[in-house]
């Protein structure tokens, strides 16, 4: 058998090595047919294609997402748009986070009701996450144009594919974390259903034990959005608990419930004293008042807004707004409900006209991206980090001194860094099995504007 070897195997010892009287290797015969083949292949290689040799932009912009902006790309091949995710490298990134969020993906290809990640691309100043791109946008944006004749039993429809995708995250111990309005598009056009949920920034990496995913992780890292958080993430963001589970997303969908059906939260906090709360600025006393009542659990059902609605969609709500989530209903339990699993009343709701005379639809679509919540957010934290440890003091009506909010740059951070288990251990592409971990950075989430609505309720007798 012939010995093919480099050019560098074939050279004199002397040559490689710079030594003398070393016996030199005898010249190696090489077909030459086998070095026409070895060159046409060499040829015949395409060369690796960047994003852009792939895409084409529209111009649109189709959102904020909680990583980068979101745009609409055209296939150079096809022609079809893309909803492209495009996280800029040069800026404070966590290259952990987004392979973790990557992966959260690939585990949820197929799933009928969870945003699909196509493709994604890295490159040195840039990751390039390629969805699907849906026509029908956020849930409450399409629920306001209705023209009026949202009903109950398209809410049910939407609560039902919601808790479908969460049983699939939650048995195989994926946590969301972050569900609210904006993270629920809507497919279609001219329907409120399907509907699918994205954005898995903060979800919690799954954590394998002897290969099988372990369904009910332990999570530590308050993260989410203030008026969607569960009592129990709560808790751990004022240092009350250590840790909470995947039930803390059954919390957030009773929230979208309890709004769907009646168009304000069950939760908010006005403390009246003009403090620009609902502008997106920062009252410690507003978002101590919000903490309190989500730990305390209490809600209502005001008979205004709620004597039309069936008792059993009450009652549902009643089982996902509870305060111990060990009593809390599962995912499994919300569709087993007769709200859900049966034909729900066709009863309209007054939730398009209350978003749309309160311009609500509009508050909660941009105020993600209203640059003074980063103030209000960041102060926040700042006051609550100062209260562990006795730190710098901290005056909430200062301008903030760690972050210069932009356009281009990120709305949604997170409270706290993620634990090791949370990020690096969940990630399971091989090929970056080799990097160090990164260290995340301390940051925060942005919440909505529920004051807002509760205010325009409160005012106009709604």
């Amino acid at each position: 058998m012939r010995d093919y070897r480099s050019i560098e195997q074939i050279k004199p010892k002397s040559e490689r090595h710079g030594t003398a009287g070393v016996e030199l290797c005898a010249p190696i015969d090489i077909p030459s047919s086998k070095i026409r083949k070895a060159r046409r292949k060499r040829r015949s290689r395409p060369a690796v294609e960047r994003f852009h040799d792939l895409y084409e932009s529209t111009g649109e912009l189709l959102g904020q997402g909680s990583q980068g902006a979101v745009q609409c790309y055209r296939s150079k091949t096809t022609g079809a748009e893309f909803a492209v995710k495009i996280i800029n490298k040069t800026l404070d990134y966590n290259r952990s986070k987004i392979l973790k969020e990557i992966d959260i993906f690939h585990h949820c290809q197929g799933h009928k009701n969870i945003l699909q990640l196509n493709e994604f691309y890295e490159e040195d100043e840039h990751f390039y996450l390629v969805f699907n791109k849906l026509k029908g946008g956020k849930i409450l944006i399409r629920s306001n144009q209705q023209a009026g004749h949202f009903t109950e039993a398209e809410a049910s429809q939407v609560i039902k594919e919601l808790a479908e995708a969460l049983e699939f995250l939650h048995h195989k111990g994926i946590a969301h974390r972050d569900l609210k309005p904006e993270n629920i598009l809507c497919e279609l056009e001219d329907s409120v259903t399907p509907v699918r949920i994205c954005d898995f920034d903060l979800g919690n990496a799954i954590v394998l034990e002897q290969e099988s995913p372990v369904t009910t992780p332990e999570l530590s890292t308050p993260v989410g959005s203030m008026e969607y958080m569960a009592p129990e993430v709560v808790d751990a963001w004022v240092g009350d608990a250590f840790s909470y589970n995947k039930k803390c997303d059954i919390w957030s969908l009773g929230i979208i419930l309890y709004t769907l059906l009646c168009g304000y939260p069950p939760f908010y906090a006005i403390c009246g004293r003009g403090c620009g709360w609902e502008r997106g600025e920062s009252c410690k006393v507003c978002q101590d008042m919000l903490f309190n009542k989500i730990q305390e659990g209490v809600f209502e059902f005001p008979q205004q807004e709620w004597h039309h609605i069936s008792s059993n969609a009450k009652s549902l709500i009643e089982h996902m707004l509870v305060r111990d989530p060990m009593d809390r209903y599962s995912a499994n339990d919300i569709l087993q409900h007769p709200w859900v699993s049966g034909p729900a009343p066709p009863t309209s709701l007054d939730t398009p006209r209350i978003l749309n005379h309160s311009s609500s639809t509009q508050l909660l679509d941009t105020f993600a991206e209203n640059a003074m919540a980063f103030n209000r957010m960041m102060l926040s934290q700042i006051t609550i980090s100062e209260s562990r440890s006795s730190g710098i003091s901290v005056n909430s009506t200062s301008s903030n001194p760690f972050f210069t909010p932009s356009p281009n740059q990120s709305t949604s951070f997170i409270f706290g860094s993620f634990s090791d288990h949370e990020i690096d251990d969940g990630i399971s592409f091989q090929e970056y099995s080799d990097n160090k971990k990164e260290s995340p950075k301390p940051a925060l989430k942005l919440s909505l504007p529920s004051s807002k609505l509760a205010q325009r309720r409160r005012s106009q007798h709604i």
